[in-house]
């Protein structure tokens, strides 16, 4: 095949998210560490079905409108680092199709190194031996191929050699993934999605092994509409079409500056389109719902929190909004969004509580016109520390500095149970183990719940610590919980402990040294 066309593309993408689908659970077993938080297959599947989801709502089979829809849907739909660094893969394919009405082996090659320069930009510290590395070796691969007669699917399948070559070598670029045995779970992710779609192009794809070795949208009912919007803008690009595709516009003048009043029940996607087209001068967004007006406060708070003791710890500090999620389940871009939306303040503080929804929570910053503050915290208890250094009469500059440092005061202990066999360091790890994390890394093990918790407090006490608060889980009798302080409190009669229900899913105890 010489060229592909929208229509191909989308069959790619939807083909590419079903292969995905079917092998996410051996992506999430590829888990370097054997806690029950191994979701970075449900990640990034849950990240492209968003994707397909927005490219089959549209009208248009023009190829450059169903990559801007992948770009698009899988930015909204992004859940965890994996899914954040896939929606910056898909950003990049968006900008090489920009303004093409055919796929050729040159776009291919386009896509490819404009994802890995995108992807690349969207991490801070870049870490090699992980989903970067794998799509920079094919982004080389491609230029390395390049061939303008060669079949697509010839061209493609070279590439995802590269691709599974450099995923296989991912273990001698990161210790931590050869002591575990394993490759890196983003990485085969990619590897899987781009499977998909090449098998979408050619079911035989493997016949060309041995020789590469050796060589619609629906419009919504205006009482289905949430929200309405007044907006004034300027653009050189119309935008009323792409507009309509997710509102309803009820007024159109362009006598000066372009002003439109519009419904919507997408109100963020909305906002994107402007953000990307058009200079913003003023956009007044009003949920149809509200029954009445409330006055703008200078702050609001969003947390994200899994377990019923937990979020009526977060509901007695006073948040503003709840998102559930976590381990094994992480809200997306979209998710994150909508709750900032729900709250009329000017400075709003995002808590992720989980180190695999900070970059999804920072994506949001670019979605709004508020004053977003994301508090990096990587565990719930680190969000209570954070809120109670929370100060209403001081400034937002001034909260965010004393809540990062709050939390940089806090050491955080997890006991959980291991998914599978393992080893990490000295320690051997069988299926079922209970183990204990000092701030994420693993450094005890044991078949004893409280002796195990008792070997990891052993370690994380210094002699600056004074309080211990333990939040039991969900599989935790209260019994069981306060027969333990005792013993605790016996052990360190220096230190003062405290025992609170957390409820959380999967690790019996969280807890935090101060």
């Amino acid at each position: 095949m010489e060229y592909l066309s929208g229509k191909s593309l989308a069959g790619c993408i939807k083909s590419a998210c079903e292969n995905l689908d079917k092998n996410k659970e051996s992506v999430n077993e590829l888990n370097v560490f054997p806690v029950p938080d191994g979701d970075t297959g449900t990640n990034m599947t849950m990240t492209i079905k968003s994707a397909v989801n927005k490219v089959e709502s549209i009208k248009s089979q023009n190829v450059s409108d169903i990559a801007k829809a992948l770009s698009q849907g899988s930015l909204m739909g992004a859940r965890g680092n994996s899914g954040v660094i896939l929606s910056q893969l898909c950003r990049g394919i968006s900008k090489a199709l920009k303004d093409k009405d055919k796929i050729t082996v040159k776009e291919i090659k386009d896509g490819f190194i404009k994802s890995k320069e995108t992807a690349y930009k969207a991490v801070m510290k870049p870490t090699e031996g992980t989903i970067l590395t794998v799509c920079r070796k094919m982004a080389e691969a491609s230029e390395e191929f390049y061939d303008e007669s060669m079949p697509i699917d010839k061209y493609l399948y070279k590439i995802y050699l590269s691709g599974k070559k450099a995923l296989a070598n991912t273990p001698n670029q990161l210790p931590i993934l050869k002591e575990a045995g394993v490759v890196d779970a983003g990485g085969q992710g990619l590897i899987f999605l781009l499977e998909g779609a090449i098998k979408y192009l050619n079911e035989n794809i493997e016949d060309y092994y041995e020789e590469l070795e050796e060589d619609s949208f629906i419009k919504l009912e205006e009482d289905e509409l949430s929200y309405t919007a007044n907006i004034i803008y300027n653009s050189d690009i119309d935008l009323r079409e792409e507009l309509s595709e997710y509102a309803n516009i009820n007024n159109y003048d362009e006598s000066d500056n372009i002003s439109v009043e519009l419904s919507t029940n997408r109100a963020d996607i909305v906002m994107q389109i402007l953000l990307k087209n058009a200079e913003i001068i003023e956009f007044k967004l009003n949920n149809k719902n509200q029954k009445e007006e409330v006055e703008e406060k200078e702050f609001g708070i969003v947390v994200v929190s899994k377990g019923d003791g937990f979020d009526k710890v977060f509901k007695d500090l006073g948040v503003d909004e709840i998102i559930s999620g976590g381990q094994t389940m992480n809200p997306s871009t979209e998710d994150i969004y909508n709750a900032i939306n729900n709250i009329n303040a000017k400075n709003i503080f995002i808590l992720p509580n989980n180190k695999n929804i900070i970059m999804s929570a920072k994506q949001v910053k670019h979605l709004t016109d508020k004053n977003i503050f994301v508090i990096e915290t990587k565990f719930i208890p680190e969000g209570f520390s954070a809120l109670l250094s929370f100060d209403n009469t001081a400034s937002a500059k001034e909260n965010f500095e004393s809540m990062n440092e709050a939390i940089d005061a806090v050491k955080i202990c997890e006991i959980t149970y291991s998914i599978r066999d393992t080893k990490i360091k000295d320690l051997i790890i069988k299926k079922g183990d209970v183990i204990g994390l000092i701030d994420g890394d693993i450094s005890a093990s044991g078949k004893d719940i409280n002796q195990v918790l008792k070997d990891t407090l052993k370690k994380s006490i210094d002699e600056d610590t004074s309080l211990i608060t333990l939040y039991y889980g969900s599989e935790v009798d209260e019994k069981d919980a306060n027969d333990l302080i005792d013993e605790l409190q016996k052990q360190y009669d220096d230190i003062d402990f405290e025992l609170v229900y957390g409820g959380q899913p999967l690790y019996y105890y969280s807890v935090s040294l101060e």
